[in-house]
């Protein structure tokens, strides 16, 4: 399983990181939230 971490940016926006990479930036927080729970959905299983 990836970690997957959501982290405020000084401008009230919020970045996206899966295994300490940035997936996505300048995100609201429910933008983030939907994002990081697509992300976990797409993980295989095992």
């Amino acid at each position: 399983m990836s970690s997957i971490k959501i982290k405020p940016a000084c401008d009230g926006t919020y970045t996206l990181y899966r295994d300490g990479d940035a997936v996505s930036s300048g995100l609201t927080f429910h933008q983030a939230q939907e994002l990081a729970a697509v992300l976990r959905c797409l993980e295989p299983k095992g």
